[in-house]
C-alpha cells in the first residue's frame, strides 16, 4: 500500500501519533510519505523524519491508494483537496477535540491501519460546491470548491452585511446578516450546525443555506437540492463581504458582487472502517447518550 500522510504537527500529541503511523506502516511494508498543510499554524517535521516529507502542494503520486489526515477537521479538508485532485480516498485520524471528520480516535490507530491495509473498508462518495465569484461589473474574481461549506461574511466587523439570495431563477430572501453559511450535507455538522442549522445525513445529495445572526425574523435554514443553483449578491450600499471556502482562500468582493454556488459532479472519496452506521457516530461525538 502507498499512503500519503497529512500531518499538523502544531496538534498536541501529533508527533506521539505520527510516529505510531510511520512505526506501524513501515513493520508492514507499506510505501508512504509526509505532507505539511502550508500556512497559519504550520510546524514542519522533526528533522528525523524530514527525509519522508514531499511539499504539500506537490501532485500526489500515481498508484498512491490511501491518503490518511492525522490532525482535526482542518487537517482533514486540506487533505481532502490532494484525495480530490488525485481521485485517492482519504481517512481521518482525530487529533484533536471534537473531529467530526476525522473518524478514527487516536486509541484505534493501529487496529485502523491493519484495516485498511488489508483492504477492509468501504469508500463514501461525499458530495461538494463549485462557487464562481465576481464583481459588479462582471470582473471574473476567480472560485473554488467546498466538501463543507462556502461562507459569505461581512467585511466591516461593527455592520452586517445586506445579502440578496437566489435559488435557481428564484429571488429567495434579503438578509441583513453577519454571514451566509451555503453547506454540503457533509458540511452539516460544522459551521451550518453553530448557525442553528439541522444534523443532515453526509450521503444525502442536499445543500443548506443557513443564515448567521440574522437581523430578521426569519431564521431558519433551509435545505434545498443540490442540482439547485444558489446565487447570493451583496448590496449595493454594502461595505463587500468576504466568501471562503471550508474556512479557506478568503476573497474580498465589492458591493454589487456575486457568489454562484453549484453542486459539483465530481466528488471527495471518503474510506471508512468500523462503524458505518452516520447516527451513531452523530451520538458518540456529541456525547447524546
Amino acid at each position: 500500500m502507498r499512503v500519503v500522510l497529512v500531518v499538523h504537527f502544531a496538534r498536541a500529541g501529533a508527533e506521539e501519533v505520527v510516529r505510531r503511523a510511520v512505526a506501524t506502516l513501515e513493520d508492514s511494508g507499506h510505501v508512504f510519505e509526509l505532507r505539511v498543510p502550508e500556512g497559519v499554524g504550520s510546524t514542519p517535521a522533526p528533522d528525523d523524519l524530514g527525509g519522508h516529507v514531499v511539499a504539500f502542494s506537490d501532485p500526489v503520486t500515481e498508484g498512491t491508494d490511501l491518503i490518511i489526515s492525522l490532525g482535526g477537521d482542518g487537517t482533514f479538508l486540506r487533505a481532502s483537496r490532494l484525495a480530490r485532485a488525485a481521485d485517492v480516498p482519504v481517512i481521518g485520524v482525530n487529533v484533536g477535540r471534537l473531529g467530526f471528520l476525522a473518524e478514527v480516535e487516536t486509541e484505534d490507530l493501529e487496529d485502523a491501519l491493519a484495516l485498511l491495509g488489508a483492504g477492509r473498508y468501504v469508500v463514501e462518495e461525499r458530495s461538494v460546491l463549485t462557487v464562481a465569484l465576481s464583481e459588479a461589473d462582471g470582473t471574473d474574481r476567480g472560485g473554488g470548491w467546498a466538501l463543507n461549506d462556502v461562507a459569505i461574511e461581512k467585511a466591516a466587523r461593527q455592520r452586517l452585511v445586506r445579502l440578496e439570495v437566489n435559488v435557481g431563477a428564484t429571488p429567495f430572501a434579503a438578509l441583513a446578516a453577519d454571514a451566509v453559511i451555503v453547506a454540503t450535507s457533509t458540511g452539516s455538522t460544522a459551521y451550518a450546525l453553530s448557525a442553528g442549522g439541522p444534523i443532515v445525513n453526509p450521503t444525502l445529495d442536499a445543500m443548506l443555506i443557513a443564515p448567521v445572526a440574522p437581523h430578521s425574523l426569519f431564521d431558519r435554514t433551509v435545505v434545498t437540492d443540490l442540482a439547485d443553483t444558489v446565487t447570493v449578491r451583496i448590496a449595493d450600499d454594502q461595505d463587500g463581504a468576504v466568501v471562503s471556502t471550508d474556512g479557506m482562500d478568503p476573497v474580498a468582493l465589492g458591493p454589487g458582487g456575486t457568489v454562484v454556488i453549484r453542486g459539483d459532479q465530481r466528488p471527495v472519496r471518503v474510506a471508512r472502517v468500523g462503524e458505518a452506521e452516520f447516527f451513531a457516530r452523530v451520538r458518540r461525538k456529541f456525547r447524546l447518550g
